[in-house]
Order: C-alpha cells, then structure tokens, then sequence
C-alpha cells in the first residue's frame, strides 16, 4: 500500500480525541510560533512603539484567547421543544 493511501487509512481509523489531540498539538504549536514572532516587535533598536500600541495589540489577542476559551466551555443550548397549544382543538 502506497504511503498516501496508508495516511488515509490511518486518519478514517482516528478517532475524534486522537483527532483533537493532533490537531491540538499543531494549531497550538503555529499559535505559539507566532506570538514568538510578536514577541520579536519588542526590540527597540529595530522597532519603535507606543504603550497605546502595545496595549491595543494585547487586548485583542487577550479577548480573542477569551473568545475561544468560551467555546470550550460553554453549555449548548437546548433546542427549543416542538410548539403546542396543549388541547387539540374540539
């Protein structure tokens, strides 16, 4: 069996954890790759901010890290139960 065709099979065997975990791993590790490359904005010798700069950088990616933090734990929403008068009508 080719290479991709064994990718294949292995990823429709993955179950929904091993899934998350995998893909877990890689966005997490992207993510923290490019806060490094934020990070690299603090250098004054090449880069030249303002607090107001660095505050409104911050805020956003604090609220957005928020956001998503939600969503693992919010509560569904229970879908609205079926309409009904009650007593059929006579």
């Amino acid at each position: 069996m080719s290479k991709a065709m064994e990718n294949v099979t292995a990823k429709t065997e993955e179950t929904k954890a091993e899934k998350f975990v995998r893909l877990g791993e890689y966005r997490i590790n992207k993510a923290m790759d490019a806060i490094g490359r934020i990070e690299n904005l603090a250098n004054r010798s090449a880069y030249d901010y303002t607090p107001e700069q660095v505050e409104a950088m911050f805020s956003v990616l604090e609220s957005k890290v928020a956001e998503v933090r939600t969503k693992f734990t919010a509560v569904k929403v229970k879908e609205a139960a079926a309409f009904s008068f009650g007593n059929k009508a006579e």
